[in-house]
């Protein structure tokens, strides 16, 4: 009982997330040696996707309270309220030191996805608009949060370790689209599982339009274009034959857990390995490097 509760203030809180966000970062700045500015940049990402995505749970609290289709993940949020704000005040209060070690350019870079990041999970008044919440603009939330992804994770440590301008380079580029396709990839799966919430709340995604089945065969297609860009990669001497090895062999163990989905699968299947998938990419980089 005490295991099971403390596996769900993990998943539950975002601090499996918020994992999976620095262990992706860590793997973009592979190529270069750490510096100090690079661990204040790990931390940074750490607490502030602790932070966002806790601040997402807060927003959508009353939505999760009067839910037709409450799941286990819902009442342990609303039941643990109090954490959650203890949580986003200590995110904050990190991010914000943590912030004031970045470069300049870097703090330039993260503005605008910083911006979309929250205003994902806060409401919005757009001109000529009713009040809405970008997740709720139809197709448009999996694009944001691929893109918001790549730009944490790819984009500020490029541009911590070498200037703004390299983020343009086609060796950044093709690894912030690989990594945007990979986020792609395995968001769809958290689409199919909040299928019946977001029916709920008439937010238009691929699952909603396409089904279960037909949204699994587009997961596994961008699994393997991810794969073939990481192929590209390899081939232009952008990655090293071990990394190459374990970013394709990462993405077979996804699309094994995206060919296991089904409309019966519960709650820590989605929010437990579909969230490690990201985490076990970046410990396959690891442990490969060090055996090969």
């Amino acid at each position: 009982m005490i295991f099971r509760q403390a596996i769900y203030y993990f998943i539950f809180g975002n601090f499996l997330i918020a994992f999976s966000a620095l262990g992706l970062t860590h793997l973009s700045l592979l190529s270069e040696e750490l510096t100090t500015d690079d661990l204040h940049l790990l931390i940074f990402v750490f607490f502030s996707t602790l932070l966002v995505y806790n601040l997402n749970l807060l927003a959508g609290m009353k939505g999760m309270r009067s839910s037709a289709f409450p799941s286990v993940r819902h009442n342990w949020i609303v039941k643990h309220e109090k954490f959650i704000q203890a949580i986003c005040v200590l995110s904050i209060t990190v991010s914000a030191a943590e912030l004031f070690t970045l470069k300049f350019e870097t703090f330039i870079f993260l503005v605008v996805p910083g911006i979309f990041a929250l205003a994902y999970a806060f409401p919005v008044k757009l001109p000529g608009m009713r009040t809405i919440s970008f997740r709720e603009i139809p197709f448009v939330k999996i694009f944001l949060v691929a893109w918001v992804w790549a730009t944490f994770t790819v984009g500020l440590p490029v541009v911590q370790q070498s200037g703004i301008i390299t983020i343009f380079e086609w060796k950044n580029f093709l690894l912030f689209f690989s990594r945007a396709v990979f986020i792609f990839a395995i968001t769809i799966p958290f689409d199919i599982r909040d299928l019946a919430y977001d029916a709920d709340k008439s937010v238009a995604t691929i699952p909603s339009r396409f089904g279960i089945e037909k949204s699994k065969y587009f997961s596994l297609f961008m699994l393997f274009l991810f794969s073939v860009i990481t192929f590209f990669r390899f081939h232009s001497g952008f990655c090293s034959y071990t990394e190459l090895a374990a970013l394709v062999l990462s993405a077979i163990i996804t699309a094994v857990f995206v060919m296991m989905i089904n409309k019966d699968r519960k709650e820590l299947f989605y929010s437990f390995w579909m969230e490690s998938t990201m985490l076990i990419q970046w410990l396959l980089v690891m442990l490969i490097s060090k055996l090969f």
